[in-house]
Order: structure tokens, then C-alpha cells, then sequence
């Protein structure tokens, strides 16, 4: 994460993209200035397999929330971590005749150095999954399961 410092002029924010479908089928996610992804339906609906899906980047954008959210904070409060890595799982069920996202389970792992530290690190995961405007934005259940380490 680059060093600058947030300055929000705006309370209002866009974020723009565009798809293209190819002569394969497969969707081409583009944004100005960004790699694309190329995107599928999953394969359980008919997709074509290897590709990322909306599902996939929906549970992602979660999980990437978190931890871009988690940086904000521990670098605002001047919080010092070894490493952070997370995995992400989202359940789909079908509801009312119609399939969504029940829940989704974040589950962060961050080393810190100290032992003392540890608590520290869980209010700031906590505070993140709060703050996290995709978690805000969905409907489903957000679950954070931690899990945090002492080096010493």
C-alpha cells in the first residue's frame, strides 16, 4: 500500500466497468487503467470452467474489503503485523425460489510479533469488518472467524 495519506473530497464515490462478450462465450471485465478478467457463469449453471465467475469476485470483493480495510486502520492507529493472509467462503442457497448469498465467512489470519499484540489485532479485524463497505452493502450474513498468532 503506497504511502500518501486518504484525503476524501467526496461522500459520493463511482466505480465503473464494462463486459464484452467474445466469440467463446466468455465475458471480458474491463475498467479503464486495470487488467480485465475474463468471466464465466460457475460451471453448476453452465459456465465454462477455469474462469472466474461473479460469484467468485462477489466472496472476493468481501475478502479483498476486509484486508484493504484492515491496512487502513492498523496503519492509521500505527499497528505493526508480521503478515496477513485470508481465505473466503460464500453459501448460496436457494430462498424464497430464488438463489443468494446466505452467508459469507472471512476467515483473516495475522501474525503479530508479540503476544500482547494479539488483542489489538482482533479489535482492529473486528472494527474493519464493521467499516467494510461491501459487507455493508450485502445483504448476507458476513461471519469473521480469526485467527491470530504470536512470533514470540
Amino acid at each position: 500500500m503506497n504511502d500518501q495519506k486518504v484525503r476524501v473530497k467526496s461522500k459520493k464515490f463511482k466505480y465503473k466497468t464494462n463486459i464484452k462478450l467474445n466469440d467463446s462465450g466468455e465475458g471480458i471485465i474491463e475498467s479503464k487503467n486495470k487488467n480485465s478478467i475474463k468471466l464465466s457463469a460457475p460451471v453448476e449453471f453452465g459456465g465454462i470452467p477455469g474462469l472466474w465467475t461473479p460469484e467468485d469476485l462477489l466472496v472476493a470483493s468481501a475478502n479483498g474489503c476486509l484486508m484493504t480495510t484492515f491496512l487502513f486502520y492498523t496503519k492509521k492507529r500505527g499497528f505493526k503485523f508480521e503478515s496477513y493472509e485470508s481465505s473466503a467462503e460464500g453459501i448460496i442457497e436457494l430462498v424464497d425460489m430464488r438463489y443468494k448469498f446466505t452467508e459469507i465467512k472471512i476467515r483473516p489470519k495475522v501474525i503479530v510479533k508479540l503476544k500482547e499484540d494479539i488483542e489489538e489485532a482482533e479489535k482492529l479485524l473486528k472494527i474493519s469488518k464493521k467499516s467494510c463497505l461491501i459487507s455493508n452493502s450485502l445483504s448476507s450474513k458476513v461471519i469473521l472467524e480469526p485467527e491470530i498468532e504470536a512470533t514470540s
